[in-house]
């Protein structure tokens, strides 16, 4: 038996009644982050003077997330984080970046046109957004709770259909969706 073998072996028992997922090796927890931006931003809609608030809205990373939290699994949280395997890691921090790359860009997209904002004409490109973001922070917690994203690439190769290879988010007419949030429709 090999040594990451072992170790991952390791980990995954010590994940069993936990907060850490035994099988990825993650935790939920993680999401609250972002859920928390999520929900300023849906306030945002109606309550614009919020938008300072959410501006305050930094990415932290998962490591870092757990060092200043008080749950009781924080520690192996962060120690299982580097034996998550392959698998479940690279499409978690992919989804994860982004993430912080979408709450970024709403961040900015705000903060520039604060007035419209205010006046209520940003809303169906705001709730456009939001609901980009809650589809990536479902995506996360899919992965955390052990569900590998669905490869559209591998499964067209063997000639097979989930049902779920397109995913429509409504979004006004005009220019409400970009280049990013397509691609991350679609990652």
């Amino acid at each position: 038996m090999s040594e990451v073998t072992s170790q991952l072996e390791t980990y995954r028992a010590r994940a069993i009644g936990t907060n850490v997922n035994e099988k990825s090796l993650l935790a939920t927890d993680y999401l609250n982050h972002f859920n928390e931006a999520l929900m300023l931003a849906e306030l945002l809609v109606d309550m614009p003077d919020m938008l300072d608030e959410f501006a305050l809205w930094e990415p932290k990373h998962y490591r870092d997330h757990f060092r200043d939290s008080g749950i009781a699994d924080r520690e192996l949280a962060v120690e299982a984080y580097d034996v998550s395997p392959s698998e479940y890691r690279e499409p978690f921090d992919k989804t994860i970046s982004m993430l912080n790359k979408q709450l970024g860009l709403l961040q900015k997209s705000l903060l520039a046109e604060k007035e419209t904002l205010l006046t209520g004409s940003k809303n169906d490109f705001l709730l456009a957004k939001c609901e980009l973001i809650r589809t990536l922070i479902d995506k996360a917690g899919g992965i955390i709770n052990g569900h590998l994203p669905f490869d559209k690439s591998a499964a067209a190769a063997k000639g097979k259909s989930t049902g779920q290879e397109t995913q429509v988010i409504n979004a006004p007419e005009g220019d409400m969706l970009d280049q990013a949030d397509i691609d991350a429709l679609f990652d």
